[in-house]
């Protein structure tokens, strides 16, 4: 269940709609292996995740379902040219060389950067965000200076 506070803040962003057809995202959940009753599920069958304004320039959020898998296609990019585990999910642009990355088994959120891929692969870096409520919660609330942080690490995206 969706905590309220974060239905609060999901609620009131300016391009707010509920999901009332879940039958292409039930699919698109099935596909990627994600659990319905995950986060990460619940958040994409009640709205449209991909219309939320968030402060940070590259956080933009991915379509689940529609003809463009974008979703979809991300993963498979980051499985078979990154080499990442089969455990995560690509839930933003990768066009910066990393992204936001869901692991469907704990339901942590990293900030990836291929630059530390190696050891990524080798567990040496932990999620950032310990659940995807957490990370939409932070991602609907960020301020300037975490906008200013999250650049200041990595520019590029």
């Amino acid at each position: 269940m969706i905590p309220p506070q974060l239905i609060a803040l999901i609620e009131a962003q300016p391009r707010f709609r509920t999901r009332p057809d879940t039958a292409e995202v039930t699919r698109a959940l099935a596909t990627l292996g994600i659990a319905l009753d995950s986060e990460f599920a619940q958040i994409y069958l009640t709205c449209h995740p991909a219309d939320f304004l968030d402060r940070v320039s590259y956080g933009a959020l991915m379509n689940i379902d529609g003809p463009s898998d974008e979703i979809l296609m991300s993963t498979e990019f980051i499985h078979e040219v990154w080499e990442l585990p089969k455990n995560f999910i690509a839930f933003t642009s990768l066009q910066g060389q990393g992204g936001y990355l869901l692991d469907k088994d704990s339901g942590g959120v990293w900030d990836f950067d291929l630059g530390d891929r190696e050891a990524f692969i080798a567990g040496r870096i932990p999620a950032r965000w310990a659940s995807f409520f957490e990370f939409i919660t932070w991602l609907l609330t960020a301020t300037d200076k975490d906008k200013d942080e999250d650049e200041d690490e990595d520019p590029t995206r």
